[in-house]
């Protein structure tokens, strides 16, 4: 590890001693705690190795993984789920299809399943699949994801991040095979689902199939999960900018200390790199956040938060 990155690691560790928290709405255990990537030794730092890294990742079968999208089994855990036999053999139809695309269309063919899960549920989000076209462009397609929490941006502030000024161009059989996938995900539609999990958590979700297209693999996985709402890519503004908040969040210990805590983070993170960028991972219940800045060397160092929304029937 490099010595710029070793002292913001180092000093980072001081700023959350002796524990500094995040209390996500709902949620138990949020304590945040000092990241690093060393790309000497991990490799480049992106969605999929950071997801290979923290084995959420496995590699499957293509057609295992469109079965289970076909048959819905994500569903299956909102209570009262039904699909009539008429739109179910629709449904089977369509994803045969897209399947046979896939085949036809793609190279490098390869599916994810998720080994991440929430653990108070047991629930595993659904798999993707991702491939290259003949003109070198790469689609990954899943479905949708629920997230059980909504983090305000008085705990966490974040915006979009900008935009870049340059457009993929991609070529006619990348674009011809979009379209095609496109028609298909259209024709499925949305599932939308409302109801109770019991003891009044409320839930409301569309289920759809989604896609990123980029030129390269790992663009492509970004783009898809983001899509699909499992990942969420921001700029990180801050921790609890509005004192008034923090004040209302009834900490057993003295809200004056513990707040210059996040004032002094927030300082540094802002003071030592030039882009602070916040990705946040929802498995459900579970969420694991990073939020990480690049060194000079290149390494990405920041904080990490891992919670768990907890349901109280």
């Amino acid at each position: 590890m490099y010595t710029e990155t070793e002292r913001i690691f180092g000093t980072l560790q001081v700023l959350v001693e002796p524990y500094l928290t995040v209390d996500l709405p709902g949620h138990e255990d949020g304590t945040i705690v000092p990241f690093v990537w060393d790309v000497s030794e991990q490799g480049e730092f992106n969605i999929i190795n950071l997801c290979l890294g923290n084995g959420w990742l496995q590699l499957t079968d293509v057609d295992i993984t469109i079965r289970s999208w076909q048959k819905l089994e994500y569903l299956k855990y909102f209570p009262n789920f039904s699909l009539g036999f008429e739109e179910n053999n629709l449904r089977t139809n369509k994803f045969a299809a897209l399947l046979q695309i896939l085949h036809t269309n793609l190279q490098d063919l390869q599916s994810f399943s998720w080994k991440a899960h929430s653990c108070s549920t047991g629930i595993v989000s659904p798999g993707l699949v991702i491939g290259r076209t003949a003109d070198e462009t790469w689609i990954c397609i899943c479905p949708t994801v629920y997230k059980e929490t909504a983090i305000p941006q008085e705990q966490i502030s974040r915006s979009p991040l900008p935009q870049s000024s340059s457009d993929e161009l991609f070529g006619e059989n990348s674009l011809n095979l979009i379209s095609k996938i496109q028609a298909i995900t259209s024709e499925l539609g949305i599932i939308s689902l409302e109801g109770d999990f019991g003891g009044g958590y409320y839930y409301s979700y569309d289920h759809q199939i989604v896609y990123g297209v980029a030129v390269s693999k790992e663009l492509a996985v970004e783009k898809a999960l983001q899509n699909a709402g499992l990942i969420e890519l921001k700029q990180f503004n801050g921790f609890y900018l509005d004192k008034t908040y923090f004040e209302g969040c009834n900490y057993d210990y003295s809200d004056e200390d513990f707040y210059s805590k996040y004032e002094q983070v927030n300082k540094f993170l802002k003071q030592i790199f030039f882009e602070v960028i916040m990705y946040r991972f929802s498995f459900w219940t579970q969420e694991h956040i990073y939020i990480i800045g690049q060194s000079k060397p290149g390494d990405w160092v920041g904080l990490y938060l891992k919670s768990e929304f907890v349901y109280n029937p």
